[in-house]
């Protein structure tokens, strides 16, 4: 039964060796544990709207740079239609507009103008009525903007006293898209005439070029105009391209405006179809963000949206959401590996540490075990000599009990021989007197003999007695002896088995 059990304790415990293990496991595990759950419920939230913020501010400064260089265009207008000499031109009769001599002078105004940058292509001074009456270079004639050199939606605008910027023109067979700025030109508050300069958007297309994975692989960026149409993007196929269908209307305003070199024979616009941006147009928020999968890409992207006051154009930045995360990721690998690594060298170090430990606990163990042993068997050695030993004083006290038994028997006869010796003395007179009295001399000898014999057997009997009590007191000790022993041989035998479970052996 015993061995049972210590098989038993055996099958389930684990020996120290692996518990020593399996703690520096714990130990060197836990920290990097603890990393990957932070890394996975704080740090992911945390570098995701940080990437966020980063896109964020990423998209407002590319929006402040381009409205900084279009505001510069403006002021480029505004100073050109403050010159004096492009007033009195403009004042002056049409025959005087003819002299040389005199147009000379906001033809200089012109030139400044233009030089301003280098992306201008054509400065021209129209009246009031839309009448082109002076341009610059000469060499390069003025464009319709539709059906007409100034559309009648531009011409009621620079009418009523407004600086804005126009639709944007496409030219497919330069791959150049331009913008036209209209600048009125005021005398005692009266409009006389307006100033349209043509700007190509080279820079604002450099501009959103560059962010071309600026904020890691797979991000860009792009602007839409207030009706959902691309006028800049990295990829040309997309370009000139609708978010949504457009309106009659917008149609209409199109084909007025000459914009984004839409042909005579189309009744519509490309269309690249993406609700989500469409959805975000509408908004009135100046910036939001929002996740979406926009149209011709095939993953999930984190979306930056950007309104700009100088025009009513939208700057999106771009990134695909596995470069959003893709810190955190990155991040999470490696802590995998620097855990699969240190569970590797916990266990190693765990296994030679613990069999360092071991080794004298298990040699103890087994030497307890052995002495555990060597009592047992000394307990059974002594329990069965302490059982020989009460057959002996046993079988003496039965032996005892017979030699005491004679004795008395023989006390009785010497008693019974002395009464008759006496009861023939006194019949004496009837007997023949020698005879007789030889004869029961002889007896009273015989019985004198018998009575010492008796006495010695009862000196006898009683050292026997003593060293029956002497033996039995011995053999009382002696299996004392052995139950103590068998009560230490359990208990260290409990010992061995505590200690063979803590070693697991």
């Amino acid at each position: 039964m015993r061995d049972q059990a210590m098989s038993s304790y055996r099958r389930r415990g684990l020996s120290l060796t692996a518990r020593v293990s399996l703690l520096l496991v714990f130990v060197a595990i836990v920290p990097l544990l603890i990393t990957i759950v932070v890394s996975q419920f704080v740090s992911r939230p945390a570098l995701t709207a940080q990437a966020r913020t980063s896109l964020d501010t990423d998209s407002s400064e590319r929006v402040q740079l381009i409205s900084n260089y279009l505001n510069e265009r403006l002021l480029d207008a505004e100073t050109l239609v403050q010159v004096p000499s492009v007033i009195q031109f403009l004042l002056a009769p049409p025959a005087e507009r003819q002299d040389p001599n005199f147009s000379v002078h906001s033809l200089y105004a012109l030139q400044a103008g233009i030089n301003r940058d280098n992306r201008y292509t054509l400065w021209c001074l129209f009246d009031a009525q839309g009448h082109l009456v002076q341009y610059w270079p000469t060499n390069v004639r003025p464009q319709n903007r539709g059906q007409s050199l100034v559309p009648l939606p531009y011409l009621r605008r620079v009418n009523a006293n407004q600086l804005f910027i126009s639709g944007v023109y496409y030219d497919s067979d330069h791959n150049k898209a331009s913008i036209d700025i209209y600048a009125p030109i005021t005398y005692q508050k009266h409009v006389i005439g307006f100033l349209r300069a043509s700007l190509n958007i080279d820079f604002i297309w450099n501009t959103v070029n560059s962010e071309t994975g600026a904020n890691g692989p797979g991000s860009y960026a792009f602007l839409l105009d207030e009706r959902g149409v691309r006028i800049a993007d990295p990829d040309p196929t997309r370009r000139f391209k609708a978010v949504a269908p457009l309106s009659a209307q917008e149609m209409q305003e199109v084909k007025t405006e000459g914009l984004y070199g839409l042909q005579s024979n189309q009744d519509s616009l490309p269309l690249l179809a993406d609700s989500a941006l469409a959805d975000s147009l509408r908004s009135s928020q100046m910036s939001s963000s929002f996740e979406a999968t926009p149209a011709s890409e095939n993953e999930p992207y984190e979306i930056l949206r950007h309104k700009m006051t100088v025009v009513p154009w939208t700057y999106y930045v771009l990134s695909p959401v596995s470069t959003v995360t893709a810190v955190v990721n990155n991040q999470m690998v490696s802590t995998i590996v620097i855990a699969a690594a240190m569970l590797l060298l916990a266990a190693f170090v765990g296994l030679w540490l613990g069999q360092r430990i071991t080794q004298p606990i298990l040699r103890s163990v087994d030497h307890l075990r052995r002495s555990s042993e060597s009592l047992q068997t000394l307990a059974a050695k002594q329990q069965s000599s302490s059982s020989e030993q009460q057959w002996v004083i046993d079988s003496a006290q039965v032996g005892l009990q017979s030699v005491q038994y004679y004795t008395d028997a023989s006390n009785v006869a010497v008693r019974q021989l002395m009464s008759m010796v006496t009861e023939l003395l006194q019949r004496w007179p009837q007997l023949d007197a020698r005879t007789a009295q030889r004869a029961l001399q002889e007896m009273a000898n015989t019985a004198r003999y018998i009575e010492q014999a008796i006495q010695y057997q009862e000196t006898s009997n009683q050292k026997l007695a003593t060293a029956i009590k002497v033996t039995t007191q011995v053999s009382e000790q002696l299996a004392a002896g052995a139950t103590s022993a068998t009560s230490a041989a359990e208990q260290l035998e409990q010992v061995v088995r505590q200690l063979r479970r803590v070693v697991g052996r």
